[in-house]
């Protein structure tokens, strides 16, 4: 479904994404980890269409990829930035409807089908001011949800949420990604999240940032956030690629 080869950025005389090869199948669940400044938001920005690489040459199911492409849809880490606050919780995912141009007839039961999916129903005539952390996040993946896309390009984005929202969302995601046939890449900065969400991660080494190793996480679906991490094959994941983190 997405595929990269040779991908590379430069700043000026700084490289900082060099010779990036990765395949992404349909339905796969992807993780990409690495140390700060490795460039994943960049690599994330790149598979989306939102920048162009200096180097190298990607596609989306065959097709090159030049600019933000319909079947995509990209989850910030930033929620408060990504909501409009002057819309309520279905006014926000409306903007999704609006922009695919839905005719407006269905925006009613599409709207409320996310809300149902989203566990977001009593929250609907609500402003994002009006939720917590976790609320708005799920909004805003419910507004990508709307568009119906095959990808979800997610960045970092439980990083700010307190630990038993983040077990949560991360729970509602997996579920998500197996109910809907939903295609799934998700940068962040925590090991145990990656290998908890992933079918595999791409470790990321720095200056420049390239693929460390790739690790395939054979542990089994549908996972639970107690026995799963307690499974010695995580341990020895997490012990695996924690060498690709530390400084």
């Amino acid at each position: 479904m997405l595929d990269a080869r040779g991908l590379g950025v430069d700043f000026g005389q700084r490289v900082i994404l060099r010779d990036f090869d990765l395949r992404v199948a349909p339905r796969e669940f992807v993780c990409i980890v690495g140390p700060s400044g490795c460039g994943k938001t960049t690599l994330l920005r790149l598979l989306a269409g939102l920048a162009a690489p200096s180097r190298g040459e990607l596609s989306f199911n065959g097709r090159r990829v030049d600019g933000p492409q319909p079947g995509m849809a990209i989850v910030f880490q930033d929620y408060g930035r990504a909501l409009l606050p002057w819309r309520t919780v279905a006014g926000n995912i409306a903007l999704a409807l609006e922009a695919g141009r839905v005719p407006r007839q269905e925006f009613e039961p599409r709207i409320a089908g996310l809300l149902e999916k989203m566990q977001l129903a009593p929250h609907a005539d609500k402003f994002p001011a009006q939720l917590s952390g976790g609320m708005q996040q799920r909004v805003q993946i419910a507004r990508c949800l709307a568009q119906e896309p095959q990808i979800l390009l997610m960045d970092e984005p439980f990083g700010s949420l307190d630990a038993i929202t983040r077990h949560e969302l991360q729970d509602e995601v997996c579920r998500i990604a197996r109910d809907d046939g939903r295609t799934v890449v998700f940068v962040t900065h925590d090991l145990e999240e990656a290998i908890y969400l992933g079918d595999r991660v791409v470790a990321l080494a720095a200056n420049p940032g390239r693929i460390a190793e790739v690790v395939d996480i054979d542990l089994p679906r549908p996972r639970n956030q107690l026995e799963t991490r307690e499974d010695v094959r995580f341990l020895q994941y997490r012990h695996r690629l924690y060498k690709h983190l530390a400084h």
